[in-house]
């Protein structure tokens, strides 16, 4: 029997979940596969792989093909610093100025597209290309804030400007499998979770070395990794599941969604 296939995120926001199973540190009969969240969304789409971390979006557009796997997700209950606009001027006078658009994942520009449009009431006009303004994910955008913070170029966290308007935290991603085969192998997606669940703990309790592995991959300082990793959530509670539902009813009355969603109970 070929082994379950288990997406990973590439960037080291995943790591404190990932870590115990990529390191073998927490044995599993698993085909991991990493890759940036787009990738993984399209990958999952396409059958390519069983269980994996999808954007919230994606989720969201493909809810009746997915199961939810509980207690996990890649949340924010502040800021981030993993989800950056860099722009000449501040977000709220970037009307009419084009915005250089991430092609790494769904979530974040469709969140930057709701605060555009209805905290600050213009539209983004997005582009491939140099513009006034860029957004970064992930490792990428950690290294250009690091790199820039002296610059006098505004560096506008998104999860923090989502909680400053909502009060709510951020749900960036969470832990799916595809129904299909959760209903063709339920036993082997309740092993790949309880494995997924159990590497959690692992990072949990060694967060050293989580920094270590943050370290050797983007050679950043221990105390911005140390501070970054304070402000992610990878549990998966009430508040994260409400703040995950008002943002996709927020997208839906944006049309980025064909119909409001409550995706979760």
């Amino acid at each position: 029997m070929p082994k379950t296939r288990l997406g990973s995120i590439e960037f080291i926001n995943s790591l404190p979940v990932d870590l115990g199973l990529l390191s073998g540190a927490v044995p599993a009969d698993l085909a991991i596969e990493q890759s940036s969240p787009a990738v993984l969304n399209v990958k999952m789409a396409a059958g390519e792989l069983d269980i994996s971390p999808v954007s919230v979006f994606a989720y969201a557009e493909r809810r009746d093909d997915l199961v939810l796997l509980s207690d996990l997700s890649i949340s924010s209950e502040s800021g981030v610093r993993s989800v950056v606009l860099i722009s000449r001027e501040p977000l709220d006078q970037l009307a009419g100025r084009p915005i250089t658009l991430t092609s790494k994942g769904r979530t974040t520009p469709a969140l930057l597209e709701v605060i555009c449009r209805q905290r600050y009431g213009f539209e983004p006009e997005w582009v491939f290309g140099d513009a006034d303004a860029a957004l970064l994910i992930g490792d990428e955008a950690l290294e250009a804030q690091h790199r820039l913070k002296d610059s006098g170029l505004f560096l506008t966290d998104l999860a923090e400007e989502w909680k400053a308007w909502t009060g709510k935290p951020f749900v960036f991603a969470v832990w799916a499998a595809r129904r299909e085969f959760f209903e063709l192998n339920p036993e082997r997606v309740r092993e790949a979770h309880e494995a997924l669940l159990e590497s959690k703990r692992w990072g949990a309790a060694r967060s050293e070395a989580v920094l270590a592995e943050a370290h050797r991959r983007t050679q950043l300082p221990y105390p911005l990794l140390e501070d970054y990793f304070a402000r992610l959530s990878h549990d998966f509670g009430p508040e994260l599941k409400e703040g995950m539902n008002h943002f996709l009813d927020r997208a839906a009355r944006c049309g980025l969604l064909e119909t409001a969603v409550e995706a979760l109970g």
